[in-house]
């Protein structure tokens, strides 16, 4: 097998990618500071080229490139990723801070400029990281051909996952299951699957285990593929903060609960009302801007003032920009009294594709996501999170049934996991299932990654309406 086929690609496109974003980060601000008034020769750039050898041994040492160079698996979960990348990015700077201690270099570098390059390289490595998953996606270059087996039913619908992300790693290439679920792959009895296997060079295997438990079944493919991902059906179980231990050589696991811990929950809302005062205060030129055509745009207030559910299920209003026609509730009844399939749709998704309500300024608005700005206030006022799950309003709860406490446990926020994960392209039940999986997985980290996501759901305005 050649060493740069499938995963090994995007192995070594991660490694120059993470050398491109952190050579950038440090030009930026080296060159900025200059501009500035610093008194240095721009060469001194090269001289931090200890900071890139300790980045890569970091990001080796934390499995950051699929697992191995050369033999890669499965991309860890994002928000894992990104919480190990920053620390990486960090303990390379302040490692490279050390030696330049003892070397007595120290005085011919400036502090103010390492530490703000340390900031940005912590942004741009993560930012480096999407921009490359979306260019080979669109490309289909890069992936790491896959199997898949086990349960037919949840064998279906983790295709339809893979086939539908973005950023998959995997290339599905035949299945092995008791029945065919896709037209589009080839379904083989056990010994083809691995004679296909060695010839096509397959050497990862997803086996849905739909009973939750483990299976013997397993260990007739353990010696076969170099990795095996075990998928059970639940969707709703706390996997980023749960932890594999030997518990008298029982698999078990310990969950920490996150949202218990009162000291990140304080951290969390001062940096949100830090972010949000900085938010407004750079909102507040464009604002006044955009109220000014709402206003001309129709006549009616500025602002709108959804009634929403928020911590522990207490009515708040969600402000934002109207964009709407005054009139919207009264027409919103008369369009679903005299058209059954526009009201089939409301009570589906609790929102309209085409809505006829929409002003020509409020589609901009929507589209940009520019109509949640006022939202800030909601954040300084402590009705809402900067990142949470989604403000819904009460009719909304029947469709969380027990899951609704959990929902309500946590405030709901200006963005979320759902509003990076495809907004109005996922049905009611996955967005159900993410404001779960957030609640349920939540972190300081978790946060992190949706703000860095926020960027590119709303640069390339996916999935919004």
């Amino acid at each position: 097998m050649k060493i740069f086929a499938g995963g090994r690609v995007r192995s070594f496109s991660l490694l120059i990618t993470d050398i491109i974003s952190l050579a950038i980060s440090i030009f930026i601000v080296f060159y900025v500071y200059k501009k500035f008034g610093a008194r240095y020769d721009m060469s001194i750039v090269f001289r931090t080229w200890p900071v890139f050898v300790l980045m890569l041994i970091f990001n080796l040492s934390g499995r950051l490139y699929l697992g191995n160079l050369f033999y890669p698996g499965l991309v860890i979960n994002p928000v894992e990723e990104l919480r190990r990348l920053t620390l990486s990015c960090f303990g390379s700077y302040l490692v490279f801070f050390a030696i330049l201690s003892v070397t007595r270099e120290n005085v011919e570098f400036s502090r103010v400029a390492l530490t703000l390059s340390a900031v940005l390289s912590a942004f741009m490595l993560p930012v480096g990281r999407m921009i490359l998953r979306y260019l080979l996606w669109k490309l289909q270059w890069g992936n790491i051909p896959a199997a898949v087996t086990g349960d037919p039913g949840l064998a279906k619908l983790v295709i339809h996952k893979i086939s539908e992300d973005d950023y998959s790693i995997l290339s599905l290439k035949g299945t092995c299951l008791s029945e065919k679920v896709s037209d589009e792959l080839p379904n083989f009895k056990h010994d083809d699957l691995l004679s296909f296997a060695r010839k096509e060079g397959v050497n990862y295997l997803i086996y849905c285990n739909k009973e939750g438990k483990y299976s013997r079944d397993i260990e007739r493919f353990l010696p076969e593929f170099q990795h095996v991902l075990v998928v059970n059906e639940t969707a709703r179980f706390p996997v980023l903060w749960s932890y594999p231990v030997s518990f008298y050589r029982y698999f078990s696991f310990e969950i920490s609960n996150r949202l218990l811990r009162k000291e990140i929950l304080f951290q969390k809302r001062i940096l949100e009302i830090f972010l949000a005062v900085v938010g407004l205060i750079f909102a507040f030129i464009p604002g006044i801007f955009l109220a000014i055509l709402v206003k001309l745009s129709s006549r009616g207030p500025v602002f709108y003032r959804a009634k929403r559910l928020g911590l522990n299920g207490k009515p708040i209003e969600v402000l934002k920009f109207r964009t709407m026609n005054p009139d919207a509730d009264e027409k919103l009844e008369q369009l679903l009294a005299e058209n059954p399939e526009l009201k089939a749709e409301w009570e589906k998704n609790f929102k309209l594709d085409n809505d006829p309500r929409i002003t020509k300024i409020g589609h901009f608005l929507r589209k940009t996501s520019l109509d949640e700005l006022p939202q800030f206030i909601n954040v300084i006022k402590g009705e809402m999170a900067l990142i949470g799950p989604r403000p819904i309003v009460q009719k909304e709860v029947a469709y969380y049934g027990d899951d609704y406490k959990v929902f309500a446990s946590v405030k709901p926020g200006i963005t979320g996991l759902w509003q990076v994960s495809g907004r109005s392209n996922i049905d009611y039940e996955d967005r159900v299932a993410l404001d779960v999986f957030y609640v349920n997985n939540w972190s300081i980290w978790m946060d992190f990654y949706i703000f860095i996501a926020t960027f590119n759901a709303v640069l390339f305005r996916r999935g919004a309406k």
